[in-house]
């Protein structure tokens, strides 16, 4: 009986998006006249999150593990053989291949390929060799989905602010207080623009502040009633300092965006979102701060009078939910509230 050299998953581009087809071939390569009973392939799309905390109530210092798994497709074709016979197929030494293609669903719409440090987005196919009195080959091969963001929708366009305030206390005297009120001129952006951040400081304390801003990226990982988030610095810049007693509302500060992966939509148990942080410095305090969501797109702003995009209603996006993995009670919270109000691993 022949040999399987090879069993390889090709498919005809690397990359989709939700409804199109996926397409390609298995290749099968044998050493002699090989019998098959069947060649199956298997197409899946998960969201996994999975993490493990110190039980600190333990004394035998036990791990609590969390985890989390959607499946958003499972398919299952027969490019050889049948379900419901016994019968093989005799296929001949060399090279056989046999295409394939499935479609993608549009709605519910996919979320894009994401790999986080607790938890992933996949996408891939195997193909399964059945062969008589012989154990199965088989094969694994992920391809990645990735969805358009269009920042081209109204939500998206609107400035967005955010405020706050702080009374500096020292011993039994307290100070006049700070105010601090942050805007961009809206919330999407795509990789290689410059946020223009718009601050107005009220600075009624005897000390001199110093504005800054930051782009932050938060990913919050959900496993049923638990969540985990980690957030990091993408770039950051320093405004000038307002004196004590003085108002300025001239301040502003900008930030060029890097090359960054686009907000992540359409997930529900991992969320990986984007913000404008602005903190005021005090000295020997602790800092002002607001928060103001955006979403980093891959569709660049239109031209005046260039028409809409239809990328919105071609894959489902969905932008209202944009920035639900922050914590409770937060500045981004209480600022994405605010603004709402106007408007496993795979087996």
């Amino acid at each position: 009986m022949g040999r399987v050299k090879n069993l390889a998953i090709v498919y005809d581009r690397p990359t989709y998006s939700c409804g199109e087809w996926v397409s390609g071939r298995i290749v099968v390569e044998l050493t002699d006249r090989t019998e098959v009973k069947a060649l199956k392939i298997h197409a899946k799309g998960d969201a996994y999150v999975y993490w493990t905390e110190s039980n600190n109530s333990s004394d035998s210092h036990e791990s609590d593990t969390y985890t989390q798994k959607l499946r958003y497709f499972k398919h299952k074709y027969l490019l050889i053989g049948s379900e419901s016979s016994d019968e093989v197929t005799v296929l001949q030494e060399g090279i056989h291949e046999y295409p394939f293609s499935l479609v993608l669903p549009q709605m519910p719409p996919l979320p894009s390929s994401f790999k986080g440090t607790y938890g992933h987005v996949s996408y891939w196919m195997t193909a399964k060799l059945h062969r008589p009195l012989k154990l199965r080959t088989k094969t694994k091969e992920p391809f990645t989905v990735f969805n358009q963001v269009d920042i081209n929708t109204p939500r998206l366009l609107e400035p967005h602010t955010a405020m706050n305030e702080k009374i500096i206390c020292c011993w039994c005297c307290a100070s006049g207080p700070i105010s601090l009120k942050a805007e961009v001129e809206r919330m999407g952006y795509v990789a290689g623009e410059s946020i223009k951040i718009f601050v107005e400081i009220e600075n009624h304390s005897s000390r001199k502040v110093v504005p800054k801003a930051a782009i932050m990226k938060t990913t919050t990982f959900h496993a049923k009633t638990k969540k985990k988030a980690m957030s990091e610095v993408i770039i950051k810049t320093t405004g000038e300092p307002v004196l004590a007693g003085q108002k300025d509302s001239r301040n502003s500060m900008i930030l060029k965006i890097p090359e960054l992966i686009p907000t992540l939509m359409n997930c529900t148990i991992i969320q990986m979102d984007y913000s404008i942080q602005v903190t005021v410095h005090i000295p020997r305090s602790m800092g002002l701060t607001v928060d103001l969501p955006i979403v980093i797109g891959t569709i660049p702003l239109h031209s005046f009078g260039d028409p809409a995009s239809d990328f919105n209603n071609q894959y489902g996006m969905n932008y209202s939910n944009v920035n639900p993995g922050f914590p409770e009670g937060s500045a981004v919270e209480a600022g994405f509230q605010a603004a709402n109000k106007n408007l496993g691993y795979y087996t």
